[in-house]
């Protein structure tokens, strides 16, 4: 999903809900601002916010939080406490065995397991529900895209899983499955599920009870509504690089411990994005490289210090790899002679926490940067 919007087909699958148990449609939609003729229009999107107004208007009229999708209501508030004693579990697999436990409890809650091997490097959440003929898409959307999102937030960073299994056909597939679970979709399978490296499942929960208060304001539906894209581990790596520059960009080891995952699972989170970290890094020192040439008031000797190069050779022959001309060639031939001739230099006094060799760090080999 886009972070403001939602498929048409996920507000006809909340109206069947609501249709099934009597309910008319037309004054949820126009009380929720929705108009009715979307339904009818072909890749129509809603407002985010709009169609939480409207999942937060079928689950109040029918008094169940699993929208009439059920044979049996789920009654409002079950799953704020299922998160209120999920959340002071030491780790997010202790968490899902609680929530799976607690949704036991109830008669028209999906079943759910951890399943999970000592001997195997991952763990399998597996739903187990009955859904309505239709309507399985948007079922396995909802259950494994907002289990994503809870136990991503439990952490404090993205989960991403090793596999999604979903139980649909993928010409059936609605069309924010990709944006929301993934690309590592296998469909036709027995039944929805996540398969998760056990590292993650391992991780700490690093939120409290103040922090759930505010996640749970307006919930499900607003967890239901902010069902997004995840911001790639790229990207994210970049941000960390571009924002410690200074000095030396950090070791892959040391953005791996940040973003609270082993060396290993990043490079295989980089590796499904076609990237690896030496290639951010270059990009990141190659812009920062060409931003401190194009300024013109910094020498080639002090971008390279500011850069964490070791020498001002190492940096040229870095820049040379990376733009195929030399630091003072590119300058000569993109600035004019006022900019980079006049002006006073800047002191640079950025702390040196690692030193670029020829555009590896010294400090940090890795085989993440391979």
């Amino acid at each position: 999903m886009s972070d403001t919007t939602v498929t048409i087909d996920c507000v006809r699958v909340v109206l069947w809900g609501a249709r099934r148990r009597g309910l008319d449609a037309g004054p949820l939609l126009v009380g929720a601002g929705v108009p009715p003729s979307l339904l009818d229009a072909p890749g129509a999107r809603v407002p985010a916010d709009r169609f939480a107004r409207l999942v937060r208007a079928v689950c109040a009229a029918l008094d169940d939080e699993f929208l009439g999708l059920a044979d049996e209501a789920v009654r409002p508030g079950t799953f704020a406490m299922m998160c209120r004693t999920a959340i002071h579990c030491p780790d997010l697999g202790a968490a899902l065995r609680r929530a799976g436990s607690f949704y036991a409890l109830f008669p028209g809650a999906p079943r759910a397991r951890l399943s999970t091997d000592p001997a195997e490097p991952e763990g399998r959440w597996e739903f187990s529900v009955h859904m309505p003929p239709r309507m399985g898409p948007f079922i396995e959307l909802c259950l494994l895209g907002i289990t994503l999102r809870l136990a991503s937030w439990a952490i404090g960073r993205r989960l991403r899983p090793s596999l999604v299994e979903l139980a649909h056909s993928r010409a059936s597939s609605v069309a924010d499955h990709a944006a929301v679970l993934g690309d590592r979709i296998r469909y036709e399978r027995a039944r929805p599920a996540l398969v998760i490296d056990a590292a993650d499942l391992a991780a700490p929960i690093v939120r409290d009870e103040h922090d759930l208060r505010a996640l749970l304001a307006g919930s499900p539906a607003g967890l239901l509504a902010g069902l997004r894209p995840a911001v790639a581990t790229s990207e994210r790596v970049r941000r960390i690089l571009d924002r410690d520059i200074a000095g030396g960009v950090p070791a892959a080891h040391e953005v791996a411990a940040r973003l609270n995952m082993s060396p290993q699972t990043l490079r295989r989170h980089l590796r499904a994005e076609g990237v690896s970290f030496r290639e951010i890094r270059d990009r990141v020192l190659r812009d920062a490289a060409v931003s401190a040439l194009a300024d013109g008031g910094w020498s080639v000797a002090e971008i390279a210090e500011h850069l964490g190069f070791s020498e001002a050779s190492a940096f040229q022959r870095a820049f040379k790899r990376w733009a195929g001309t030399t630091p003072g060639a590119y300058r000569s031939a993109r600035c004019s002679p006022p900019t980079c001739k006049g002006g006073e230099h800047r002191s640079l006094t950025a702390p040196r926490r690692h030193r670029q060799s020829g555009g590896r760090a010294e400090s940090g080999s890795s085989a993440l940067n391979t």
